[in-house]
């Protein structure tokens, strides 16, 4: 079966293998030590920044959690751009901490413009920290980092980006960019298992959590502990997933063997190829514009007349390909193809769009 969703992907083979290597204690050996810091310069290569990074155990929203955990306290003001799931899920993050949300939103099919977030922070003055969603894989768009990062940095606002669905996917650039937080995953487009979570911290980012009044009300989410412990002494404030890190390691000498750009542009490559056949298909896409369609993922419109669930199952148990569909209020609107990392491939996108295209014939659809 081809598992062709936004997350989690296929793994490569010789990142599985890598995980069956020997277990060995992360809070003795010094070689696992060499190599947790050698990873990390991988992925800060990816990404584009000289900061901090963690790998913390844990799927990508621990990050999320995390970076709101540290940055925000009771009734900080928090500009939060939202024109999706993960968007309305930073708010309610923000909320969860005693924060003050200042929401500043579109439709799911569209994206915030730089201009509304300069107006909303014009308007809202006292903001020190934004939430920013780079992709949101449940509607397939995608907006612009730099725009963004601009703006943030004109108004003295620390930027807290959600890029666990386009960091090794798309050119990030996160110091040129001017995020303060960069966030990811190991299951999206580093096609690794799921499990750890990625989170980049800029110098001012780590003033504000170190002048914090109140300590962070969890241990594990914490970001102190990993300087004081991790950062400071080279001792991890609690044990690794050791497998996890072999594998994630694995798969980012995949990527930086093909070279960067040269991934992003089979992202790009493939993502044009998808959106192509789909409209040849007579499948209308979700976004309301082609330009703020992501490169890792497309979602299209559920055709009049087909039920997605059946759609998705018959597309699975008779062809051999699985997708996704959405969720929220979003949830039987939308299916979503996932051409992230090792699933970025025009083989694998042609399968799925051909899996696609029987079922949809099979169950009476016709091209309008």
């Amino acid at each position: 079966m081809l598992l062709f969703t936004p997350g989690p992907t296929e793994v490569p083979q010789k990142v599985l293998g890598a995980m069956s290597a020997p277990i060995l204690n992360p809070d003795l050996d010094e070689d696992f030590f060499a190599r947790y810091n050698r990873l990390c310069d991988k992925i800060k290569k990816i990404a584009g920044t000289r900061n901090d990074l963690l790998i913390m155990a844990g799927e990508g929203m621990v990050a999320l959690d995390s970076a709101v955990a540290n940055l925000v306290e009771k009734s900080d003001k928090v500009l939060a751009i939202t024109s999706g799931v993960f968007g309305d899920g930073f708010v309610d993050f923000i909320k969860r901490y005693g924060g003050r949300p200042i929401v500043v939103r579109e439709e799911y099919d569209e994206v915030v413009s730089p201009t509304k977030i300069e107006r909303a922070l014009e308007k809202n003055r006292g903001v020190k920290v934004t939430t920013f969603v780079h992709c949101e894989t449940p509607s397939g768009t995608v907006s612009s980092l730099e725009e963004v990062g601009k703006v943030c940095h004109d108004h003295d606002v620390i930027l807290i980006a959600d890029t666990v669905s386009t960091l090794g996917g798309v050119p990030i650039s996160a110091d040129k960019n001017g995020v303060d937080l960069v966030l990811g995953a190991s299951q999206k487009c580093f096609s690794s298992p799921p499990g750890l979570a990625i989170i980049m911290i800029s110098k001012r980012a780590w003033e504000k959590i170190e002048s914090r009044k109140s300590r962070v009300s969890s241990f594990y989410l914490d970001l102190m502990e990993w300087k004081n412990s991790w950062l400071k002494n080279s001792v991890f404030p609690y044990t690794q997933s050791v497998s996890d890190i072999f594998a994630l390691d694995a798969a980012l000498d995949l990527i930086l063997d093909e070279g960067v750009n040269s991934v992003y542009r089979r992202h790009e490559r493939v993502a044009n190829l998808v959106r192509d056949e789909c409209a040849s298909l007579g499948l209308d896409l979700f976004p309301k514009r082609k330009e703020i369609c992501s490169d890792t993922v497309t979602a299209l419109k559920v055709p009049h007349g087909i039920d997605e669930k059946p759609l998705r199952e018959r597309i699975k148990g008779k062809h051999g390909v699985e997708i996704a569909g959405s969720w929220g209020k979003l949830e039987g609107r939308v299916i979503r193809l996932g051409h992230m990392g090792y699933n970025a491939h025009e083989k694998k996108a042609t399968l799925a769009i051909s899996a696609l295209s029987k079922s949809l014939r099979e169950m009476g659809f016709k091209k309008s």
